[in-house]
């Protein structure tokens, strides 16, 4: 990426021109026979000891620059990977933002639905008043008809046993008229019989008269003819009189 601009720290770490300065270490000049066995072998570990250090410290420097390519490798790779972030950040911010304005449509959306929600329970609730109120009403109008009924029960329950008395009563009246009827009857059927009995005596005597009046009647023949009229009008007022007091002649 040419148009990434690294930290200037990283930009002198990864400067090509930069080269590791080398440390020369110049040969100590030999004095020859002036320096003992022990001063040469001191001086030559010396010697070995600045060669071995100047090859570790070049090989430093390479290391050096291998870990650079390491860095400036891992840092585009590091800015790749913050740009990639950046984007995916970005498009969760507006995924974000768009969500958040779904949220707000909705929470507007729910605050008229409440609204709506609770103007039809107080509409609700105030047609339930109205219907308990009625029904209150109602009720004490059925309890006032159920007293009224009740009251009119019991006169009802009352007459009903005036009247049963009275039929009671009257039943009883009625027992001792059928008694004393049918005593009547009894005399009068007596009464009857004494009549019939006597009508039958009369008939008998009647009978008599005829035949007496007749022999008379045929003894004399010049008498007027009266006496056989009176005596069938007798047997008719005899005969009446079981069934009438009054007999016309």
């Amino acid at each position: 990426m040419d148009g990434l601009r690294l930290p200037p720290v990283i930009e002198e770490v990864l400067d090509p021109s930069d080269e590791l300065c080398e440390l020369k270490v110049e040969k100590p000049i030999m004095l020859g026979d002036a320096l003992t066995d022990k001063e040469r072998e001191s001086l030559e570990e010396t010697y070995e000891e600045e060669e071995e250090k100047e090859v570790k410290e070049e090989k430093q420097g390479d290391g050096g620059e291998e870990e650079v390519e390491e860095l400036r490798a891992h840092v585009v790779q590091l800015l790749l990977e913050l740009e990639e972030t950046r984007e995916v950040s970005q498009r969760h911010e507006e995924s974000f933002l768009e969500l958040q304005g779904l949220l707000e449509d909705e929470r507007m959306a729910s605050t008229n639905q409440a609204e709506s929600f609770t103007r039809q329970i107080q509409k609700l609730q105030a047609q339930l008043r109205s219907v308990q109120e009625e029904m209150d009403s109602l009720e004490e109008e059925k309890e006032s008809e159920l007293a009224e009924a009740q009251e009119e029960l019991r006169s009802a329950q009352e007459e009903v046993l005036v009247l049963q008395q009275a039929a009671e009563e009257a039943a009883a009246e009625r027992e001792n008229d059928i008694a004393s009827l049918q005593e009547e009857l009894c005399r009068l059927r007596a009464e009857l019989q004494r009549l019939q009995a006597t009508a039958q005596e009369y008939e008998l005597e009647i009978t008599t008269l005829r035949a007496e009046i007749s022999m008379k009647s045929l003894g004399h023949g010049t008498q007027s003819p009266v006496w056989p009229a009176v005596v069938v009008a007798s047997s008719v007022c005899v005969g009446a009189s079981l069934s009438s007091d009054t007999c016309w002649i």
